[in-house]
Order: C-alpha cells, then sequence, then structure tokens
C-alpha cells in the first residue's frame, strides 16, 4: 500500500513536570526534545505499520531542520520532499505534561509549514496520484488544502484536524473527504456546538456526514472514541492504558484508521475507498489500539510500533486481557 502524507514537521521540546504544574512559576521537569509535527508523526507511525510511505512538508535552513532530517534517515523516512524555506523557522512545539503524562498546555510554531503554497505541491502531483490514499493535517492554509484535493483527483483523502484552532480550515473540503480524524474540542469547533452529551456527539456526527464525508473519527481521551459512516454511530469505550505521555497518541490513531483503510481493499482484492473498505468500527478499533500503545511509551511516536503488535492488543482486549489504566 502506497499512502502519502502532507502536513506539519516540527522539532517537539516536552516538558513532564516533576509536580503539579503551577502557573507564573518555573517547575522542576524532565525535558526533552524529538522530531514531531502531526504530518510526520502520522507518516513515521504509517511506515512503522509497513505502508509505502511517502512526507511532504517545509522546514528552514536551521539546525532545527538538520535534526530532523536526521532523524528521518534513521527511520527510513525519505525527506527529499522538504520544501526549504531560506531563512525561515522550522516548526517548534513545545508542550508541558503533568506528572502523569497529561497535556497541561502547549505552543506551536509552524511557520514554514504554513508557507506551504499551492504552487508547492505541483512537483509532487505524481507522488500523489500514485498513492492508495493521501492524508491532510490541518497545518495547511485552506488554499493549500483545496489545492491539494485537485492534485489528489480522484485518490481517496483523509485530513487529521491538528487542533481546534485549525479544525475550521478543513470546512472547506469536508465533501471530498474519504474520512476525517478529530477530537472532542475540535469536531465541536467544525460543528458550532458543545459535543458534551451523547445526543450532541451523534448530532454532530450527522452534520459533519450530511457535509459529504465518508466517515467520522471523534477521540474523546478517557471517555473513548467514536466511529460514525452511512452504516451508523458507533461510540466505544476508551481501551485500558497505563498511560505515560498523551503526545502524538491521535496521530497514531490516524496512522492507524489509514493503514487499516488501505489494508482492507487489499485484502478484498477491491481499491481503497470500495465498499469491503467502509468498516469504520474495524478502522476505529485499529487506530484506537495504536493510540493506547503509543501513549504508553515516552515520546510522539513509538519506535518498536508494528501492524502486528496492534493486532496483538486487539486480540488481548477481544480476550478480556488488559492492562490497568491509570
Amino acid at each position: 500500500m502506497k499512502i502519502t502524507v502532507i502536513g506539519g514537521l516540527n522539532v517537539d521540546i516536552g516538558c513532564v513536570s516533576l509536580n503539579a504544574v503551577r502557573r507564573a512559576d518555573s517547575n522542576p521537569a524532565r525535558v526533552r526534545m524529538s522530531a514531531g509535527g502531526v504530518g510526520r508523526n502520522i507518516a513515521e507511525n504509517l511506515l512503522r505499520l509497513g505502508a509505502d510511505t511517502a512526507f511532504i512538508s517545509a522546514a528552514g535552513d536551521d539546525g532545527f531542520a538538520s535534526f530532523l532530517r536526521e532523524r528521518m534517515a534513521v527511520i527510513g523516512l525519505d525527506s527529499s520532499r522538504l520544501i526549504v524555506r531560506r531563512g525561515m523557522s522550522t516548526g517548534l512545539y513545545v508542550l508541558i505534561l503533568e506528572p502523569a503524562g497529561e497535556l497541561f498546555t502547549a505552543v506551536n510554531d509552524m511557520e514554514a509549514v504554513e508557507s506551504i503554497t499551492p504552487a508547492d505541491l505541483e512537483p509532487f502531483k505524481k507522488t500523489v496520484t500514485a498513492s492508495d490514499l493521501a492524508v491532510l493535517d490541518a497545518n495547511l492554509l485552506p488554499e493549500t488544502l483545496e489545492a491539494a484535493v485537485r492534485i489528489a483527483g480522484g485518490v481517496p483523502l483523509m485530513a487529521d484536524a491538528v487542533s481546534a484552532e485549525k479544525a475550521k480550515r478543513l470546512a472547506g473540503i469536508l465533501p471530498r473527504l474519504a474520512i476525517l480524524k478529530t477530537n472532542r474540542a475540535e469536531a465541536e469547533a467544525l460543528a458550532g456546538f458543545p459535543v458534551d452529551t451523547e445526543k450532541n456527539l451523534r448530532e454532530c456526527c450527522r452534520i459533519l456526514l450530511g457535509a459529504g464525508l465518508g466517515e467520522i473519527h471523534i477521540t474523546l481521551g478517557k471517555d473513548g472514541y467514536c466511529c460514525a459512516s452511512k452504516d451508523g454511530v458507533f461510540i466505544q469505550p476508551a481501551l485500558p492504558v497505563k498511560l505515560m505521555d498523551v503526545n502524538g497518541a491521535g496521530d497514531a490513531y490516524t496512522a492507524g484508521a489509514a493503514r487499516h483503510f488501505c489494508a482492507a481493499g487489499r485484502e478484498h482484492g477491491t481499491p481503497p475507498g470500495a465498499p469491503h473498505a467502509s468498516d469504520a468500527a474495524a478502522r476505529g478499533l485499529f487506530g484506537a489500539a495504536c493510540a493506547a500503545i503509543t501513549s504508553e511509551h515516552p515520546g510522539a511516536v513509538y519506535d518498536e510500533l508494528t501492524a502486528e503488535k496492534v493486532r496483538e492488543r486487539i486480540t488481548s482486549q477481544k480476550n478480556g486481557e488488559s492492562n490497568e489504566r491509570v
């Protein structure tokens, strides 16, 4: 399976506070620098899940860009499709986590990625159209997202909403998406009302599917996740986890759902997007298992993630074997 990802690339600076975070004060912490970015995380996860993955993004010409290229080389992710912005800062994401691994707050500077224009994507048209699926993230500006849709032609598209602030950038391309992945806050931003009850969650799915989506996946944190398509709305409890780090869990879910979308069609001898590939609930379970495994390890991507480990996690869950959730 061939999957192209177009989206965010940045360096993550993760700070895990040793005590409950105190506002307006200096908090002792463990600080770690790693490769990140929603699009890049999705691409690395897909690579580890066995997909032939191409990644398109932009970076500056600074030390952070060199660090990211070196990291990509180590994992075997081709960096030749990175657009270089001279004199511009490479993306940077700084997050502060509570001692238990929950996100306290984060800030990001995505100047380089947001500078990608429709013209910048033209040289990569053959890469996109040769794919079984193209995954976009909302770090791209609306006009660039629309250009990616045009370039993709008939290739199925998936999008990750990234954040509540950026989710609205996807509004213009919803009718073209085979799959949309959001969290609760991002779904609320697109629907225009709180998704705080099961009734509202179902209404949100109805509205967004009515906009032309093939299916939507909404992660709900400790409350589980929701998958919806023309076949119905499926609300599932969270998989038990020994939580270490929530950073990257949503990206792992997106990668898992994307991989399942392509694999399901291949296993039935049909192209992605055909009827046999439309099992949103199974796709959600595969994505949720990817997210659970990732959140039990430090960093945005678990470097030992494999499709086999995901299947084993799903089997153990179905057999009633579970980890303690904390």
